[in-house]
């Protein structure tokens, strides 16, 4: 049952610095306001067509209007239009309170960061501290709102300063590297005409301007300033470090919660304090040099979230161990050891689609959209313990039901999809003890080997059962069901050299059908048949469990078996022979009878003796019983 209020996160992929600090304010605005949040992730992020990303798109199945009381929708970064569109189609029909981020949707509200007045800060400093005049601005597409509105905090300074604005001197780019390689290739071909500085709309195109301009002999900072904006690690490593803007994604991530919450409630909430405000990052591109403690501290924190793990998981042979293993069980026990690879994780669930490896039917059979109605979680850890368990919880429910057994307080859960290509195994839910921690992509990787694991165990489970059933056709007696030679002389030797080596009682059976000729030549072949098959049935019937029958000829059978017989256990053994011909006889209507000479040896093998001896024994018995029968037929 429902205890708290429920956000769905919907993002395009897994963790990078910019969506790390926008779950950072989510799942701390959550906590504070008693939600909890649940994000849908791929860890792939391509246009929708591939068998690939269709098994990725499968997690946003799971998602429920009646589950779930509002979603934050993260469309900015998602590869997919296809998939946009989708989502505006369902929530749109649902009707529940949505909020997109960092992207305009007609059918719900839009929420962005506030950059305006970073960017012009990060403007003034060019101008107030370095004495700039001539500032270019390289934003994103024209029209984009982080674009448009990091360009108005660069004009906003401009105009307070009273400086001009020339004609080229916005330009309007990509927020990748296309326009900052145009652009330094312009102003290496016009250096007398470079600006003083150009403040860039984000971090990548920055770096790509940077890289390339003094490629072509420009100096930087010396000749030409230049300011990103994003703040990320790769600014601290570029050579020479770069300026640029720490944004408020933390507080983005918090304000959209409220703002849903809102929605939801009815309520006005404020963004908790603890989170990161927005702030000037100085170093050597624009001239202040190299901010050497935010450069240590940046490093250290890479070290710390990224790295390390990276070591750890690349050290690990996570998927080559798991693929060594060769049933579910064992795969699990197995992943339980490599949970260190994954910094901060505090739970984790396995979900998988009840008949998840579907060995038994076709392959065009198994699931390629949704889950199963139940699902099986079978595995659960915490940095307390693990468990292997198979608790079944609807998957309608999205987490499984006993999740707060173990997760008690509001709290920000991860799901990944587990699949192969388009076939869908279950699915994956990580929490954090501090969401801060989660930014390594290790934990992708990490469920990308299970899921690849499970696809290995799923195909060598269906070829050992195509291989077994190869190898029991290529035993039994297509006929009659019962093994043929080749399967008594494979089994049989089993079960002899256990009775000779143990010393327990040996039993052999020799049988031989009367009158099958006869049957054949008055009757028909088909009739003969029949009475292969009808002794065949007598004989198997009467077999205890440990024992094997076969048909070793056209009309000859064997049974074999070790145990505790006695001469008792054999009579009622010949007698249950016996009494299956009288009945059928006596009821099948037929213008012959069915029956079979029979004989056997009971007893201990010695040490140094083979089983064609007592095959032998048997046989020989066997004719004597065959000889007086057809007496009896005569007279």
């Amino acid at each position: 049952m429902k205890k708290r209020k429920t956000i769905a996160v919907v993002a395009a992929d897994v963790f990078n610095e910019y969506m790390n600090r926008i779950f950072v304010g989510i799942s701390e605005q959550c906590r504070a306001l008693g939600y909890d949040a649940i994000t849908f992730l791929m860890a792939f992020n391509m246009e929708s067509g591939s068998l690939i990303q269709q098994g990725e798109e499968n997690i946003f199945t799971l998602i429920r209007k009646d589950v779930i009381d509002g979603v934050i929708l993260m469309a900015g970064n998602n590869a997919s239009q296809n998939l946009v569109e989708k989502f505006e189609k369902v929530f749109s029909r649902w009707g529940i309170p949505v909020i997109a981020v960092d992207y305009d949707l007609d059918f719900c509200e839009s929420i962005y960061a506030e950059d305006v007045e970073l960017m012009a800060e990060m403007t003034d400093h060019l101008i107030e501290k370095h004495g700039c005049r001539h500032i270019m601005c390289l934003t994103g597409p024209e029209g984009s709102t982080p674009a448009m509105s990091r360009l108005e905090g660069y004009r906003l300074s401009m105009e307070r300063h009273g400086l001009e604005i020339h004609e080229g001197d916005i330009v309007y780019g990509d927020f990748w590297k296309i326009i900052s390689q145009r652009l330094a290739k312009y102003f290496i071909e016009n250096r007398d005409e470079l600006p003083d500085a150009v403040v860039c709309a984000n971090d990548v195109m920055a770096r790509h301007l940077c890289d390339s301009v003094i490629k072509g002999g420009i100096k930087v900072p010396e000749e030409l300033k230049i300011a990103g904006y994003d703040a990320a690690g790769e600014a601290v490593m570029q050579i020479p470090s770069l300026s640029t803007v720490f944004p408020e994604n933390d507080r983005l991530g918090a304000r959209a919660v409220c703002r849903l919450h809102k929605l939801i409630t009815g309520e006005d909430s404020e963004p908790v304090d603890t989170l990161k405000r927005g702030h000037l990052v100085f170093a050597k591109s624009c001239g202040c040099g190299s901010n050497v403690n935010y450069a240590l501290a940046k490093r250290e924190e890479q070290s710390n979230l990224i790295d390390r793990f990276n070591s750890y998981y690349n050290k690990s042979a996570m998927l080559e161990r798991l693929m060594e293993e060769k049933n579910l069980d064992g795969l699990l026990r197995k992943l339980n050891g490599f949970a260190y690879t994954i910094n901060g994780l505090d739970a984790y669930f396995l979900c998988l689609c009840k008949n998840w490896d579907n060995v038994e039917e076709e392959d065009n059979e198994y699931i390629r959209e949704g889950y199963a109605p139940v699902m099986e979680n079978k595995f659960i850890y915490t940095r307390n313990r693990a468990e292997f368990v198979n608790r079944e919880f609807p998957s309608e429910d999205i987490l499984p039901d006993f999740i707060d057994e173990y997760c008690s307080e509001p709290s920000m859960y991860f799901l990944l999809p587990l699949h192969f290509m388009d076939r869908c195994f279950g699915y994956s839910v990580f929490r954090f003890n501090d969401v801060r921690k989660a930014v390594s992509s290790v934990f992708a990787r990490w469920n990308r080997n299970i899921s690849i694991s499970l696809e290995f165990l799923r195909v060598r489970t269906k070829l050992t059962s195509i291989n077994q059933r190869i190898l029991m056709s290529s035993i039994r007696d297509t006929l009659t069901g019962i093994y043929n030679r080749k399967g008594f002389n494979r089994l049989s030797e089993g079960i002899f050299k256990r009775a000779r080596d143990e010393g327990k009682p040996l039993f052999v059976m020799m049988a031989d059908l009367d009158q099958l000729k006869m049957i054949n030549d008055n009757f028909g072949h088909m009739e003969g048949d029949n009475a292969i098959t009808v002794a065949a049935n007598a004989l198997q019937t009467s077999c205890q469990l440990n024992e094997v029958c076969a048909r070793i000829g056209g009309d000859e059978y064997a049974i074999v078996g070790c145990g505790d017989y006695s001469d008792e256990h054999i009579s009622e053994h010949m007698e249950a022979v016996r009494s299956y011909f009288d009945r059928y006889n006596a009821s099948s209507g037929r213008k012959y009878e069915v029956g079979l000479s029979l004989g056997y040896f009971l007893g201990v093998p010695d040490k140094d003796s083979e089983l064609d001896k007592y095959i032998n024994i048997a046989d020989e018995m066997m004719y004597k019983d065959k000889v007086r029968r057809k007496k009896l037929r005569e007279n």
